[in-house]
């Protein structure tokens, strides 16, 4: 939520961010009421887990999908019942801290939706920010989380995903890629303002139908083992090598 908030400060990031506040029961139905689909996150997650998509049904019902599970209530109480019951059952406190996004139809690859990450990092010697790496990640089949551990989705480079993807095909691919770039520059500078130590971010970036770019979430301790999945390994070696700049050497080692 912080990211979210920090990031709605800066206007050109504006456009590229879905609503998102905390979650109560007012925000959810509001949400619900307007959007009628909506994402229910923790605010501390990794991985995909623990993420539900609610769904407003004709006739006052609503479903509740978690990964590829889907139930119909017959109730708002009962929608509402279950997901306070679902985040009360977090392990930790601090796992219960739930926020409600705007869902993005998201574009899809062979009927799965996709997002790409996008890896922004900071040059020690000129102090700039660089978009170091970008991947698609397809979600398994009738899973709404991209994170392939979970959804056993699929990995692909960015150009072969928006290739095949369901795209308005007058959409520039080349132009999608470019403000992905952008945005998560974009997002990375604004949150260095309050995270001044960091090096690197990822950034879930979601594209819809219609080819407009959306900020999903941003992490300040972005996994790189994707790219080693492709097949060209220059991406993550170029993360890798950036990162290890960073690296505090011990006097005396090599």
């Amino acid at each position: 939520m912080k990211k979210h908030q920090l990031m709605q400060k800066r206007k050109e990031l504006q456009p590229h961010l879905p609503a998102t506040e905390k979650y109560t029961h007012t925000v959810l139905l509001n949400f619900l009421k307007e959007y009628n689909q909506v994402m229910v996150k923790p605010v501390i997650g990794r991985r995909g887990r623990n993420i539900l998509k609610v769904t407003q049904l004709e006739n006052n019902k609503f479903e509740v999908q978690e990964r590829s599970h889907k139930v119909t209530y017959s109730s708002r109480d009962k929608m509402l019942a279950f997901i306070d019951k679902y985040i009360s059952t977090r392990k930790h406190p601090l796992q219960r801290n739930y926020i409600v996004q705007r869902y993005i139809d998201l574009a899809e690859y062979n009927n799965s939706p996709f997002d790409i990450r996008v890896i922004v990092q900071k040059r020690k010697v000129t102090k700039n920010w660089e978009a170091t790496g970008m991947v698609t990640k397809v979600a398994g089949k009738g899973y709404i989380v991209t994170n392939n551990k979970i959804s056993k989705g699929i990995i692909l480079s960015v150009p072969e995903a928006l290739k095949k993807a369901s795209i308005d095909p007058s959409v520039s691919r080349k132009k999608i890629m470019e403000k992905a770039e952008r945005v998560s520059l974009l997002a990375a500078k604004r949150l260095a303002v309050r995270w001044k130590k960091h090096t690197i971010m990822g950034f879930d970036i979601g594209v819809d139908k219609r080819g407009h770019v959306w900020v999903i979430e941003g992490n300040l301790c972005p996994g790189i083992r994707n790219f080693n999945k492709l097949t060209d390994k220059t991406m993550y070696r170029r993360i890798k090598k950036i990162r290890k700049e960073h690296e505090k050497r011990v006097p005396g080692t090599s």
